[in-house]
């Protein structure tokens, strides 16, 4: 009967130590891994003094409103327009020079803020107490922490509100700052990051600096920026306006938006009608881009007023194309060798030389990486490359880092044409990619353009929980969806 006793006791006793630990298990296995989202460029509004809150800066600077009610702007925009009237582009540009100091949205030559300007909100805490961001939008960014959060909850879900304007490198900072906290708030040792279009290239940065920290469990990146996009190319002078390719891209573009913030400009020229849009685009081309002269003129007093010190708009350079776009730049008495500035892009460069590297480095250390890279859609129509496949603003060669992508019309020939990882319209080699087994493709979305419940977001909430490992053999397993896809209208998707 001791016996008994004692060997009860015992099984007790190994129960009451075995069950917690069960518990734990399961528990562990529940709870979800909290998720970071990072928005691309605009995402964020700015604001001419981030601790007032009441003027707001204009999208990238750009109000209609205001420039039409600028007299020497509208007069001379008119006759840029015109067939009779020839612009004064002295009056032109100095009014544009202008209109651009006063919206503040330029940096210093440091590469730094004007003043308090900036974003209002860098939270900290998670969505579920700023639920007004996840239907801000029925595209980009928040359509995917809305997506996410049906998965996991609005709780286990924060967003990265970054001055899309400043250096990479420091933007990496402050996310370390926000992962951080997010992981000290949820006792999480590890964090999900999901990156669109030019938090990418934030991310880029990020993995340079903190890889070694271990702390990220998926990088989930869709359309990013970190390795550059062509349009940038027109920094380096490589810059045209070809009214059969410029009128097309304004027209979509008006519709692509649906309202959203962004239309209004594109409305606004657009309802110029095509006739008076190509006089225009014929007499940039002829009186300012084939000139000399009014190039540089054009460049220095209008858009370095602008754009000229925001270190992001360098930081956008294709790697292969840097050098000899900052030296056209520093020539052109654009960009001062001896600011900030300078050093600020100059180290993010070096940083971006070392992406595929460390992308590698950081799946091959244990943590998952998704790479979603859209096509299907020509260029930006401004430079020599506007024939590259692109989702309409990144080309999708850097998309992908590192895909043969043939020109758009064309079809890859050759060895290029041949394998498992050529898409069927033998317009993709994904083999070429830095991580082609982690690299999706789809053909029919336009960059940030994802629809709430539509497949393509659900696939990436999925990769982002967990639901699915981060690759295209798995997630074909378990979703009978491949590596390359095409989106209809709905954003069903279907193998392609």
């Amino acid at each position: 009967m001791k016996k008994r006793f004692l060997s009860l006791l015992c099984v007790l006793l190994s129960l009451m130590m075995v069950l917690p630990s069960v518990n734990l298990i399961a528990y562990a296995k529940q709870k979800p891994i909290p998720v970071i989202v990072i928005h691309g460029l605009g995402g964020s509004d700015l604001y001419q003094d981030k601790n007032d809150g009441n003027t707001k800066i204009a999208q990238f600077g750009l109000d209609v409103k205001a420039m039409a009610g600028n007299t020497d702007i509208l007069e001379e925009a008119i006759k840029l327009f015109t067939d009779t009237q020839k612009p004064d582009y002295d009056r032109l540009f100095s009014a544009l020079g202008e209109y651009f100091t006063g919206t503040k949205i330029n940096y210093n030559a440091n590469g730094s803020p004007q003043g308090n300007s900036g974003v209002r909100n860098y939270w900290t805490d998670p969505l579920s107490n700023h639920k007004e961001y996840l239907t801000m939008r029925d595209f980009s960014i928040p359509v995917m922490a809305r997506q996410i959060s049906d998965i996991i909850g609005a709780k286990n879900v924060y967003a990265f509100n970054y001055d899309w304007r400043a250096d990479m490198c420091e933007s990496a900072d402050k996310l370390r700052s926000l992962v951080v906290n997010v992981k000290k708030r949820t006792k999480s040792k590890k964090v999900t990051i999901v990156a669109l279009s030019l938090g990418g290239a934030v991310v880029s940065a990020y993995m340079d600096k903190y890889k070694n920290y271990k702390d990220v469990a998926r990088y989930i990146l869709i359309n990013p920026a970190y390795q550059g996009v062509d349009v940038a190319r027109a920094f380096g002078m490589d810059l045209t306006f070809n009214k059969n390719n410029v009128i097309p891209y304004l027209k979509h573009m008006e519709q692509a938006y649906q309202a959203g913030e962004k239309e209004t400009l594109f409305r606004a020229i657009t309802a110029l009608g095509d006739y008076r849009i190509g006089v225009g685009l014929d007499k940039i081309n002829k009186d300012i881009m084939k000139n000399s002269a009014r190039r540089k003129q054009f460049f220095l007093e209008v858009v370095k007023p602008w754009i000229g010190n925001i270190p992001t708009f360098y930081e956008l350079i294709p790697y292969a194309q840097f050098d000899s776009t900052v030296k056209t730049l520093v020539n052109m008495g654009y960009l001062d060798k001896n600011t900030g500035l300078y050093k600020k892009i100059q180290n993010y460069h070096k940083v971006q030389g070392r992406f595929r590297k460390n992308l590698k480095a950081v799946k091959k250390a244990g943590a998952e990486v998704a790479i979603i890279a859209n096509y299907g859609t020509k260029a930006l129509p401004f430079t020599s490359k506007l024939n590259n496949h692109s989702d309409l603003l990144i080309d999708t060669k850097y998309a992908s880092v590192g895909a043969t992508v043939a020109q758009y019309g064309k079809k890859l020939k050759g060895k290029n044409a041949k394998g498992a990882n050529v898409s069927k319209d033998k317009i993709i080699n994904a083999r070429t990619c830095a991580l082609p087994n982690n690299t999706w493709f789809i053909k029919g979305i336009i960059h940030g353009l994802y629809k709430y419940n539509g497949e393509a977001s659900k696939m990436i909430a999925r990769l982002a929980t967990g639901k699915v490992k981060c690759n295209v053999k798995a997630y074909k397993k378990k979703y009978k969806k491949g590596q390359f896809l095409k989106a209809d209208q709905a954003q069903n998707l279907k193998n392609s």
